[in-house]
C-alpha cells in the first residue's frame, strides 16, 4: 500500500518557472508556475509530450540549474547548488569507456571526496546490490546494454542517495531487459538496505509509469505545465497482467489523450489562420498509418493500440496521428484515429498519386504555406539561416533544426521545394 506522507515535503518546487534565451535574443519559456512536492517513501513519474519540460524540471530539482522564477526547497530551505543527497541515472548510460565497472561506480564517490578505501567498499556493495559481482574489472565495451545500465544504478546507489532521479533510464534497452530492471529498481527501493527514500522518474511509457509510481504527474506543453496529477493506489509488487493494472493504464490513457491529441481549435470567422508546426515525423510513417488503418473493418483504431501493435512509443504515435490529421487524412474523436474519405482516397492511389495528394494537402498546411511564401518573396530561394531563425521565433518550443529537416523531407516528397546542402539554401521547385 502507499506509505503515509510526511506532514511536509522532502523536496518541493514552489511556483517554479524557467526561461532560456535563444539565439537572436528571443525568450523560450520552458516551464511555467510549477508547484510540485516530493514526499518521503514515494515514487513519482513525470509523463507528457516531448518538449513539456520534464527533464528541465528534473535538473532544477537536482540543483544542476537554477529556476528563472520561484524556488526549489529541500526540507523547507531554499536549495543552493547541487542536492548532495541525490543521485541521477541517465538513459545514455554515461559510462567512461576507459574505466572499469568498479572505477565507473567509484566516480561519484570520488567527486564527494570519499577516501579510496571507503570508495572501494561502497562500490563493491553497490555492485553486489545490482547483481554485477564478478564484473568489477570489466570495461563497458564488454557489457550488454542492461549491464551498462546496472552500472549506472550502482554508481547512483554507491553515494547512498536519499532521492534517486531517473531520466528515461530504460529507454535505450530492449523490452525484456527493461522489464527486468524495472522490477529490480522497485525491489531496491523497497529494500531497507538501500538509502533511497524517494524516486522521481521521467518516462514516455504509460505502463512503466503505472508499474513504478504512486503519483503520476502529467505535463502539458507551450509552455511546460502540470496538467494533472494522478494517484496510483495499486499495491506493490504490481502485476502488469492484473485487471486493476490495466484499468489504471486506461485511466492514464484518457488523461494523456486529452494532453497529446486535443481537439483542433476552430478559428473564428474572418480570423487569420494560426501558424501551426508540422509534427516531426517521416513520410513513410504517415503513409504506413493510413495503410494500417485501411486494413481494419471500420478503418479506425485506438491510438494507444496503434502504438503498442506497431512498437512505437505513444508520444511519437501521437505525432504521426497529428500529422495525418493536419493533412485531413484522419480524425481523432477521443482516443480513436479514424481514416477520412480523403485518407481512403490516398491509400487507393499508386506512388505518383500519393505524391500528388500530399502536394495538394501540404501546400495548404500553415507552416508549409509560410515557407513557400518566403521562397516566392526570395525569388525562389532563401538561406538556411533565414528559415531557421523564422522557425525559432515562431516555434520556440520546437527544435528548429529538426523542424527544418521535416520541412525539407516533406517538401521534397511533395515536389514543392529542394535543398542545396553545399550552398545552404532552400529552393522552390513548384511549377
Amino acid at each position: 500500500m502507499t506509505a503515509p506522507r510526511a506532514a511536509a515535503p522532502m523536496l518541493e518546487a514552489q511556483h517554479v518557472s524557467q526561461r532560456f534565451v535563444l539565439p537572436g535574443g528571443h525568450d523560450l519559456e520552458a516551464l511555467r508556475d510549477i508547484n510540485f512536492p516530493i514526499y518521503e517513501r514515494e515514487v513519482v513519474a513525470l509523463v507528457g509530450p516531448s518538449g513539456s519540460g520534464k527533464s528541465t524540471l528534473l535538473r532544477l530539482l537536482v540543483g544542476l540549474t537554477r529556476p528563472s522564477a520561484g524556488a526549489v526547497l529541500y526540507r523547507g530551505a531554499p536549495l543552493s547548488g547541487v542536492l548532495a543527497s541525490s543521485a541521477m541515472v541517465f538513459q545514455s548510460f554515461a559510462l567512461l569507456p576507459w574505466l572499469t565497472v568498479e572505477q565507473n561506480v567509484e566516480m561519484g564517490l570520488a567527486a564527494h571526496g570519499v577516501a579510496e578505501g571507503e570508495r572501494r567498499h561502497a562500490a563493491a556493495h553497490a555492485i553486489e546490490v545490482v547483481g554485477l559481482t564478478g564484473f568489477e574489472s570489466a570495461y563497458p565495451r564488454e557489457l550488454s546494454g542492461g549491464m551498462k545500465q546496472r552500472v549506472g544504478f550502482a554508481r547512483a546507489f554507491a553515494v547512498q542517495p536519499e532521492i534517486l532521479f531517473m531520466d528515461e533510464p530504460f529507454g535505450a534497452l530492449d523490452a525484456l531487459t527493461a522489464e527486468n530492471l524495472r522490477a529490480e529498481v522497485v525491489k531496491l527501493w523497497r529494500d531497507s538496505a538501500t538509502s533511497v527514500s524517494s524516486i522521481v522518474v521521467v518516462t514516455h511509457s504509460i505502463e512503466e509509469a503505472v508499474y513504478l509510481a504512486e503519483r503520476i504527474v502529467v505535463f502539458g506543453t507551450n509552455p511546460g505545465h502540470i496538467r494533472e496529477i494522478v494517484d496510483n493506489p495499486l499495491p506493490y509488487p504490481r502485476d502488469a497482467r492484473a485487471p486493476e493494472f490495466g484499468a489504471m493504464v486506461e485511466r492514464l490513457h484518457a488523461v494523456l489523450t486529452d494532453t497529446l491529441l486535443p481537439e483542433p481549435e476552430r478559428a473564428a470567422a474572418g480570423a487569420p489562420g494560426r501558424l501551426v508546426p508540422f509534427p516531426r515525423v517521416h513520410v513513410p510513417e504517415v503513409m504506413g498509418l493510413l495503410d494500417y488503418l485501411v486494413r481494419h473493418s471500420d478503418h479506425s483504431a485506438p491510438v494507444f493500440d496503434l502504438a503498442e501493435q506497431l512498437g512505437v512509443d505513444f508520444d511519437h504515435m501521437g505525432a504521426v496521428v497529428r500529422a495525418a490529421e493536419q493533412l485531413g487524412w484522419v480524425t481523432t474523436p477521443g482516443e480513436i484515429a479514424r481514416l477520412t474519405a480523403a485518407g481512403e482516397s490516398v491509400v487507393a492511389q499508386n506512388a505518383s498519386g500519393r505524391r500528388d495528394a500530399t502536394r495538394a494537402r501540404i501546400a495548404e498546411q500553415s507552416l508549409f504555406s509560410r515557407v513557400l511564401g518566403m521562397l516566392r518573396e526570395g525569388e525562389g530561394s532563401i538561406d538556411d539561416d533565414e528559415l531557421l531563425s523564422d522557425l525559432t521565433i515562431h516555434f520556440p518550443f520546437s527544435k528548429a533544426p529538426a523542424l527544418f529537416r521535416t520541412v525539407v523531407e516533406w517538401g521534397r516528397y511533395a515536389n514543392l521545394l529542394d535543398h542545396d546542402t553545399r550552398g545552404k539554401r532552400l529552393l522552390l521547385t513548384e511549377s
